[in-house]
């Protein structure tokens, strides 16, 4: 059955994503809340089923506290990086008319709610001890890092020098250490 294989799973997230670069590459797609929605879930379910118990796979002890506690951070933290998609019109791709996010967690990394697409699924599986489930975030991660490329594209067609500017500034998807650093010191000494 197929609801049982994780790479049926896996699959369904990878057409999700594959359609994702149609709502960040195109202006006709990228404008469709309703294609935006399907496209969100088409990836992101299947990648919060693939973990779990009903799917067969090989899986790390999920009696290991450690394991679980590891996972509940990894998500937490992940999670942390989501909130900035409540400040811009989500799941419809770059709009002039919308302003240029710089603050907060775009001042550490130009694409916060990517970060957290890459990492929430590493800290679901560890919770669900989902071998599998760890070793796809490697795959997310280059898939994700694709998909910023054409968003920066389409992100430079929108906002030019102004986005050239940020780019320049800020890094894609990794903090640098030190701008973390000046980012906390600043706010202790406030």
């Amino acid at each position: 059955m197929p609801f049982t294989d994780p790479w049926f799973w896996a699959f369904l997230a990878a057409v999700g994503w594959g359609l994702a670069f149609g709502l960040i590459g195109t202006q006709t797609l990228g404008r469709s809340l309703g294609f935006g929605v399907t496209v969100f879930i088409l990836a992101e379910l299947p990648r919060l089923l693939l973990p779990l118990p009903f799917v067969s796979q090989p899986r790390i002890d999920p009696n290991v506290s450690l394991l679980v506690v590891a996972g509940v951070a990894v998500l937490v933290g992940s999670l942390l990086f989501a909130g900035p998609v409540f400040r811009i019109v989500a799941l419809t791709g770059p709009d002039h008319h919308e302003p240029l996010r710089t603050d907060g967690l775009y001042s550490i990394v130009r694409h916060p709610l990517m970060v957290c697409d890459i990492f929430w699924p590493l800290g679901w599986s560890l919770m669900f001890g989902s071998i599998i489930g760890v070793l796809l975030t490697p795959a997310w991660l280059l898939v994700i890092w694709a998909g910023t490329l054409l968003e920066e594209e389409a992100l430079v067609r929108e906002y030019g020098d102004a986005y050239r500017e940020y780019q320049a500034r800020v890094p894609r998807l990794i903090p640098r250490l030190s701008l973390l650093s000046r980012r906390l010191n600043g706010r202790t000494h406030r």
